[in-house]
């Protein structure tokens, strides 16, 4: 995905007294509180509105932290008036449809923004408001499978399942950067508005080279049709050394690649199957093959003394979870340690980016549904007896 939708949101919030603003989560799915998750580091009052008796997942203590919960039985006339009441003193609310294609909410812009004005709405589709597939199954991995994200050119025929959540990912940022850009607009406008984007434009925008390739320029190249679990380039692929650890080389230029071989001892072998020539293509099984024989007689660190000396670019394969307390990671302060009241010590994330001007600080806990009712209804002006009388009468809890 292109970097500057990124870093031209993070540039908006970061230059924006956020911390005056309140956004109102309704969102079930993934995109969404991905979406907050990252908002809710610029210190934005963040209240979300659960179901009574909602349960959180453990992945929901990590997205969920740093807001507010109120629990509201939205079938209820009475709860959907208090929630009403919530949007019309917020300055954004979020959406996001369901796997049923509804959504939470189902008021129309224009009556949310007569009672606020300021309003701005962002809804997060499965394929869009409008055209032939709008309200179907919201479901990421059914957007991934329909738009291609199985189906990457290279190893075998046939799609191959992805656990990352590459839809959602996608409409999680671009929801962020409609969000940044809508509030930076009504600085200048003082009105809101609505916005939207879907699990499909997340998905077609992490794949803009294949969106590319739709138009026809000539056949793939020879390295996509090569493609292999491992990689598609010699030496820009992963390969395995004698103590079962993945190295990944990421050797691209020429210059890189005749270091590694030189370094691997194998320039002569290489040249004779014509590597880095015309010829390549038609030999490159045996090319790997001569890599991979050479990378399985030493131990993952006994390559990496070798290519440090070497300048070569390399980096093992890691799991994730076993790179949370890599040193970079601890510098960044990107997996900090919680203390989250329900489970105790908890990794979680932290944040994406930060301000000298505002450094980060570590947000509350994620709340447990409704934890936060009782204030946040005295926050728009109920007494105890009226809050007592609508958990009374179940519309909160």
């Amino acid at each position: 995905m292109p970097c500057y939708w990124l870093l031209a949101t993070c540039y908006l919030l970061l230059n924006m007294p956020l911390t005056d603003l309140k956004l109102i989560d309704m969102t079930d799915g993934l995109a969404g509180p991905m979406c907050t998750h990252l908002l809710s580091d610029y210190g934005i009052d963040m209240v979300r509105v659960d179901r009574p008796g909602a349960l959180r997942t453990p992945a929901d203590l990590v997205r969920l932290r740093g807001r507010r919960s109120i629990a509201i039985d939205m079938s209820s006339a009475k709860g959907r008036q208090l929630t009403l009441k919530l949007i019309a003193r917020a300055d954004v609310l979020l959406l996001e449809q369901g796997l049923d294609g509804t959504y939470r909410l189902d008021a129309t812009y224009e009556e949310l923004a007569a009672e606020n004005p300021r309003l701005i709405v962002c809804r997060i589709s499965g394929y869009g408001l409008e055209g032939p597939m709008a309200g179907r199954w919201a479901h990421d991995h059914l957007v991934a499978a329909r738009y291609g994200v199985y189906n990457q050119r290279g190893w075998r025929d046939g799609p191959t399942f992805l656990t990352s959540n590459v839809p959602s990912l996608g409409a999680a940022l671009l929801a962020m950067q409609a969000i940044g850009t809508a509030l930076f607009l009504r600085e200048r406008s003082g009105h809101g508005q609505e916005v939207q984007t879907s699990l499909l434009a997340g998905a077609l925008a992490f794949q803009p080279g294949f969106v590319s390739a739709a138009n026809d320029m000539g056949p793939p190249t020879p390295q996509m049709n090569m493609r292999t679990p491992f990689g598609a380039l010699p030496f820009y692929s992963i390969y395995e050394c004698s103590d079962g650890r993945y190295l990944h080389f990421g050797c691209l230029s020429a210059q890189f690649q005749e270091r590694a071989a030189a370094a691997l001892g194998i320039e002569a072998e290489l040249l004779r199957l014509g590597f880095a020539t015309p010829r390549q293509q038609e030999n490159i099984g045996k090319i790997v093959e001569t890599i991979a024989t050479v990378m399985a007689k030493k131990t993952f660190d006994q390559w990496a003394e070798v290519f440090e000396k070497a300048d070569v670019p390399y980096a093992e394969s890691s799991w994730t979870e076993d790179r949370l307390d890599d040193p970079q990671v601890t510098h960044e302060h990107l997996a900090p340690v919680f203390r989250d009241p329900t489970v105790g010590q908890l990794q979680a994330m932290g944040a994406a980016v930060t301000s000298d001007d505002d450094p980060w600080e570590q947000p509350i806990a994620a709340p447990m549904a409704g934890q936060h009712t009782d204030a946040i209804c005295e926050d728009l002006g109920l007494t105890d007896t009226g809050i007592a009388a609508l958990r009374a009468e179940g519309v909160i809890a």
